[in-house]
């Protein structure tokens, strides 16, 4: 018998069927779901407004885009360049923005779950909700690497502001507690290098393991500052000076008088360990002194120079590689063959030799990049050539590092340039200071660098005339104004046109390279 109703028609509601209207539907809503969960990711909170969690996402939106405002707002007001340098010298302010961070992107990413778990759709296939699992995961990931990088970035940073600074009470050597605030002493807080034209500081190249402790200093450069401008003059001192004169008041002047003298054993990078031996002799001669190695060689060094000397870098030139490598090497132009490693000894006559059956490479002239290990000993090396040879070598590495510090870089290797600076810098400069010390170093980028080393060329370093150095000192700092050049008349001329015209242009003439003059100049003209 045939069946009267007709053929068989299922309904949608018949388990193991789906219209086609339907799957559609739920195709529309695993796609909002999508977008909406992606525009929580760009802006917090923002696709919970689509959702039944509105009241949520407004307060989550209010919280991010009132955020963004103060940001912006601050930022504006005092200037970007200003912001961040006053927030890389604030360790306190930078924790804060740390703890903030690590928070509001744990608000961020739950913003984002739950707008993908609101806007989902009740019926969805396995392959839909595995997408946009994998679509929310990603999203997640999205926010959160940039806000560890940060974290990163400020960890590292705080740290090594913490090591370089001693922030726990120490001074270079020892700690910091007695340092007075160069940059705020006057009393105009939009100025406030106001009532200091130039700030002086001593740079100290250290040999021992730690730049607090066994510090010999063969390296002395004082950096003469102008605040104004951020034009420097940099000043080398030989470590075999003899007859330093010591100060009144430091107690090495009850051990040797006015003059540091006993024969060429009295030399100059031996005031610091003098100083320290002393103090273990003598410790109540030093009751008030932390780092009576560090005072007495800034305040000799002050002496033989004239000028006062604000604070002191120490920098250990064996992690001094690490801190090359951290910024990709240095772009230097060497001068002279200089052997990279081997074993060195002292001959019959007192002169430094190369053990010729050690292991050791040579550093070829020729402008080039240096690596870490290349750079330590283009500046320390001084077995085939003199000490002040290095002298004039070191000062083209301070001012290579300097001018080759760029903001790109320092962005891409920031944790290990700020990490190598961490292990191998100290200072006494006040912590409060370093915002407006990093602004100086940008004007210092911008100026003229000039150098004038003290060496056998120009002093007598056995019996040296100290009035002539100091002398010399004032002049390089205060330099008489340039007169105009005459006008040339008009004979002269012609005579001189009549010259170019009619000698015949040199063909295949020599070059030749001058040696470098130990007299006040760019550091470009003895580093080139």
């Amino acid at each position: 018998m045939t069946d009267s109703r007709g053929p068989s028609d299922p309904g949608p509601d018949v388990p193991g069927t789906r219209s086609t209207e339907t799957q559609h539907r739920h195709g529309d809503g695993v796609g909002r779901a999508a977008g909406l969960t992606t525009l929580s990711a760009l802006l917090p909170g923002v696709g919970l407004l689509g959702t039944s969690r509105r009241r949520l996402g407004l307060v989550v939106v209010g919280l991010a885009v009132l955020s963004l405002v103060l940001v912006v707002a601050y930022a504006l007001t005092n200037g970007l360049t200003t912001t961040a340098l006053q927030t890389a010298a604030d360790t306190g302010r930078l924790r804060t923005i740390m703890v903030l961070l690590v928070l509001g992107t744990v608000v961020w990413v739950a913003a984002i779950a739950l707008t993908a778990l609101a806007a989902s759709p009740r019926h969805t296939s396995r392959g839909q909700r595995a997408a946009l699992s994998t679509l929310t995961a990603v999203l997640c990931l999205a926010v959160s690497a940039p806000a560890a990088l940060g974290v990163r970035y400020i960890s590292a940073h705080v740290d090594a502001v913490d090591k370089v600074f001693d922030a726990g009470g120490g001074t270079v050597g020892g700690g910091t507690s007695g340092s007075t605030p160069t940059s705020v002493v006057g009393s105009d807080p939009d100025d406030p290098w106001k009532d200091l034209p130039r700030v002086n500081v001593l740079l100290l190249g250290s040999d021992a393991a730690e730049a607090r402790e066994g510090t010999r200093t063969d390296t002395m450069i004082v950096a003469s500052i102008d605040t104004r401008t951020g034009d420097s003059v940099l000043f080398s001192v030989p470590r075999n000076l003899q007859n330093v004169p010591l100060p009144r008041d430091n107690p090495l002047h009850r051990v040797y008088g006015p003059v540091y003298d006993c024969g060429d054993q009295c030399l100059m990078n031996s005031i610091w360990t003098e100083a320290e031996l002393t103090a273990q002799e003598h410790p109540a001669w030093y009751a008030d002194d932390p780092t009576p190695g560090q005072t007495a060689t800034r305040e000799v060094l002050s002496g033989i120079l004239g000028i006062p000397i604000h604070h002191t870098v120490i920098v250990n030139m064996r992690g001094f590689a690490d801190l090359v490598d951290a910024m990709g090497g240095v772009l230097v132009t060497v001068q002279e063959r200089i052997p990279i490693g081997g074993y060195t000894y002292t001959d019959a006559n007192g002169t430094l030799q190369l053990d010729p059956t050690s292991d050791y490479e040579w550093l070829e002239p020729g402008t080039q990049r240096l690596d870490g290990r290349q750079a330590l000993a283009y500046s320390r090396s001084r077995v085939t050539t003199d000490d002040f040879s290095r002298m004039r070598r070191q000062r083209c590495m301070v001012a290579a590092v300097v001018d080759q510090v760029d903001p790109m870089t320092m962005l891409q290797r920031y944790p290990q340039i700020i990490g190598a600076v961490g292990d191998n810098v100290v200072t006494d400069l006040p912590q409060e200071d370093l915002d407006e010390w990093a602004g100086l170093v940008l004007e210092v980028q911008d100026g003229t660098m000039r150098s004038l080393p003290f060496t056998g060329a120009n002093i007598d370093t056995v019996d040296p005339n100290y009035s002539q150095i100091r002398a010399r000192v004032y002049e390089a700092l205060h330099p008489a104004p340039e007169l105009p050049a005459p006008e040339p008349t008009e004979s002269a001329t012609a005579t001189d046109d009549a010259a170019q015209t009619t000698e015949p242009p040199a063909e295949d003439e020599p070059t030749t390279t001058e040696e470098p003059t130990d007299e006040l100049e760019d550091v470009g003209a003895v580093c080139d």
